[in-house]
């Protein structure tokens, strides 16, 4: 940057540059049910949307975008038939609402993009490893206190069915139970009794998860 103010983070990294707008938390949003349970936000089109989901089920989570309806759903694998809650803490680079009082900050085209009450989002971190044992189908992790992951694919199971191929989806699953919060891959629906599984399809991936903690 030219001039102004220079923010950082403890660390001295930048943190808001003359070119930047922080995602930060638009707000959390949560729904409870049986079956696939969603949660519809409104958003804007413009901006960059971030959803971080968590459930109190194994369920794997899913988010669509249609006009300026953003909606996410969790999916618990068929045999589940209890009720759980979904919450879904949502980042994105709206424009910030002014606090009452203290400070806020503007960009050049006089959008607000930081105050002294925006819940920037920081400290993502990556589980698994890309491409490696804990990743796709394979990944598993268990963490202290409540956490939030990305909507990720995790692969697929294929296989024959009274002689008819089938396709599951799988995807990860963040489960917290009041203590800590166990992520894993998780199926849509159990492989058919007497079906033949071929090769799974794992799409090796990794986790991106937050401490929803320092957002509640």
């Amino acid at each position: 940057m030219t001039w102004g103010v220079l923010l950082t983070t403890e660390d001295g990294v930048p943190f808001l540059t003359d070119e930047s707008t922080p995602i930060s938390l638009q707000g959390k949003y949560s729904a409870s049910g049986s079956g696939n349970v969603s949660v519809t936000i409104t958003v804007d089109t413009d901006d960059v949307a971030m959803p971080f989901c968590v459930s109190t089920a194994d369920t794997f989570f899913a988010y669509s975008l249609s006009g300026t309806s953003l909606t996410v759903t969790a999916y618990p694998i068929s045999t589940f038939s209890g009720s759980y809650t979904l919450t879904c803490y949502l980042f994105t680079t709206r424009a910030q609402p002014l606090p009452g009082w203290g400070l806020a900050i503007w960009d050049k085209n006089g959008k607000c993009i930081l105050t002294n009450e925006t819940r920037v989002l920081t400290d993502i971190v990556s589980i698994g490893t890309k491409g490696g044992a804990n990743s796709g189908l394979n990944l598993s992790d268990t963490r202290s206190g409540k956490w939030g992951i990305i909507p990720e694919l995790a692969g697929f199971y294929v296989g024959v069915y009274q002689q008819r191929p089938f396709q599951i989806g799988i995807g990860m699953a963040a489960k917290y139970n009041g203590t800590s919060t166990v992520i894993h891959p998780v199926m849509s629906v159990p492989v058919p009794v007497g079906g033949q599984l071929g090769t799974p399809l794992d799409a090796k991936t990794v986790v991106r998860a937050i401490d929803l903690s320092k957002y509640d």
